[in-house]
């Protein structure tokens, strides 16, 4: 079967667990962690090889960790505000360091010059590790606050509902189990370019296109993570691109067989590099949900702005559910 590999987060909120698992039966996964001990879901989609986490080494995590504690503790207290920083540091002669707040400034206004030089766009950041660690910290925030925004809405549309019902039988519609919610926002839409350079970097690093066999299959949520690399690459090709695909939820007896052929004809597609005579397997049951998907494949002289790919052309997914 296909190895696949989601990209370029560094979280994974709920949303995008919903839509990987009712495509794929599995897929890597590169968080900033050394384990899932603090995070119960991920440890148990491990556990069932579900989720397939190539981790970070403790030793390249403690620094980037130390970064960045370092950094939230100064803007939690001080706002960025230049007077107070200069201020801390006399008070606090220990941020001198090479994984203090001293350093990590300067790292931040030497990544910002290097940016404005054309002629070194791959060094955007001192460590991707470190840029997909603020990442995750970014979207698992934020996915709390859509939470909460969530819950207050639904606290005040059951107040309204029980306000205006004319009878005892009058009940708040809840959706169908198993059925395929509206999707959040697309995290990707921010820090694009750093988040997708970054995990390329990264991924280089830890060698995951070096495995055995074909590269992995590169998944992603993101529709601006797919337009950002189209428009920074040359020579890709189109090889499939479905605004409608019936798909099964999850819970459903047909859908572990399902995503078998699925992964079969995404399998010959990217080998025949388009989809032209090759049966799309359907969904003919009860289920409701359905999804787009866009397959990309990058040409290894292709990829040269994100990274040396060594001989190899890259397959980018696209999925996402639609209702």
């Amino acid at each position: 079967m296909i190895k696949t590999l989601f990209f370029p987060f560094s979280h994974i909120s709920k949303d995008q667990l919903k839509t990987i698992t009712t495509f794929f039966p599995k897929v890597g996964f590169l968080p900033p962690a050394a384990d899932f001990k603090s995070d119960p879901i991920l440890a148990s989609l491990a556990q069932k090889d579900i989720l397939q986490p190539v981790f970070a080494s403790v030793l390249d995590l403690g620094l980037v960790e130390k970064q960045v504690s370092s950094y939230m503790d100064w803007a939690q207290l001080h706002r960025g505000n230049e007077k107070n920083f200069q201020s801390l540091l006399k008070d606090q002669p220990y941020f001198v360091d090479d994984t203090g707040i001293s350093n990590i400034q300067s790292q931040i206004r030497s990544g910002i010059q290097k940016k404005q030089d054309s002629s070194d766009r791959k060094k955007v950041v001192p460590d991707p590790l470190l840029l997909l660690k603020f990442a995750q910290l970014l979207d698992s925030q934020n996915e709390g606050i859509d939470d909460s925004l969530k819950a207050v809405e639904h606290s005040q549309a059951s107040l309204f509902s029980k306000l205006l019902a004319t009878g005892p039988e009058k009940t708040i519609e809840k959706p169908a189990p198993g059925s395929c919610d509206l999707p959040s926002l697309d995290p990707g839409r921010i820090m694009t370019e750093e988040r997708v350079k970054s995990w390329f970097r990264y991924a280089s690093k830890k060698k995951v296109f070096n495995l055995p066999g074909a590269s992995p299959l590169l998944i992603t949520t993101s529709p601006a993570v797919l337009d950002y690399m189209e428009s920074k690459s040359k020579g890709v090709i189109n090889a499939l691109d479905k605004d409608f695909i019936k798909v099964h939820e999850n819970g459903c007896e047909n859908k572990s067989r399902w995503q078998q052929d699925f992964c079969q004809f995404l399998e010959e597609v990217i080998l025949s590099k388009n989809s032209s005579g090759i049966i799309q397997p359907g969904a003919d049951d009860g289920c409701f949900c359905s999804g787009q998907i866009k397959l990309r494949l990058f040409p290894e002289d292709g990829m040269e702005e994100f990274f040396d790919a060594s001989g190899q052309s890259i397959a980018v997914c696209l999925i996402q559910l639609k209702s």
